[in-house]
């Protein structure tokens, strides 16, 4: 697979018309972008539409499904025959919900399963209900996802690059989306907890990077989402891809 294919630019934009720009500007540097919550909530299946128009050549569709089994499953498949090639859904839905929404998608669509935010730290994991022994070790909380989405039939799952190692030792047939990546020439992380370097996360095993902001505040977006080619190309050549 060409490496542009597996780097992810997420359009966390609310106007067509900037996303539209976007796309148009990093399409030769970047082969897969992402509609999130922003842009599909202020515009939904049209959004899909415009970006492809634009010239993107894979859509991600990043819901993170979360909801009974039933409407799950209605949901998936009404976005899979948008013709969306990546759509998430939220491990913590359970594997029943999980499984069926696998089972229905059309058209090639890949789910992937979403196991820990990489804006989540050990405290919030035991705020919001974790066992002790899973918050004080992420690793451990992002496998038992994993299985999970395993078990459901999941094409691949979403962790950050501080666990995709460990992922990959377990599971190595599951695909990696990895966010939280930081060049390091790029400014602060802000809102992730957990980051990681282009290289580092596809040495670890990552099969896909999302990578927003460095790019997007660059002087020159389309350059610095060739720099971050360059490195992860760098890295797969040393993966032996």
């Amino acid at each position: 697979m060409e490496v542009k294919r597996r780097l992810i630019f997420p359009l966390d934009v609310s106007s067509l018309k900037e996303a539209q720009k976007w796309v148009s500007q990093l399409k030769d540097a970047v082969g897969v972008f992402k509609i999130g919550l922003e842009l599909f909530v202020a515009h939904g299946p049209q959004a899909i539409e415009k970006v492809r128009e634009a010239g993107a050549e894979d859509i991600f569709l990043d819901l993170k499904l979360h909801d009974i089994p039933a409407t799950m499953e209605q949901a998936a498949r009404a976005a899979s025959r948008h013709g969306v090639d990546i759509l998430t859904v939220h491990m913590l839905a359970g594997r029943q919900a999980v499984r069926r929404t696998v089972e229905a998608v059309e058209g090639g669509t890949k789910v992937f399963g979403v196991t820990v935010l990489t804006s989540h730290t050990r405290a919030e994991l035991m705020e919001i209900g974790y066992a002790p022994e899973l918050s004080r070790d992420i690793k451990e909380a992002v496998l038992r996802l994993a299985n999970l989405a395993y078990r459901a039939g999941c094409h691949g799952i979403v962790c950050s690059g501080k666990e995709v190692s460990v992922v990959k030792e377990a599971y190595r047939h599951l695909r990696t989306i990895v966010p939280g990546v930081r060049p390091e020439w790029a400014a602060d992380p802000q809102d992730q907890a957990r980051v990681v370097t282009p290289y580092e996360a596809i040495l670890g095993g990552a099969d896909y990077l999302v990578i927003g902001r460095p790019i997007r505040q660059a002087d020159n977006p389309r350059e610095a989402a060739l720099k971050v080619l360059a490195e992860m190309e760098k890295a797969f050549e040393e993966r032996g891809f």
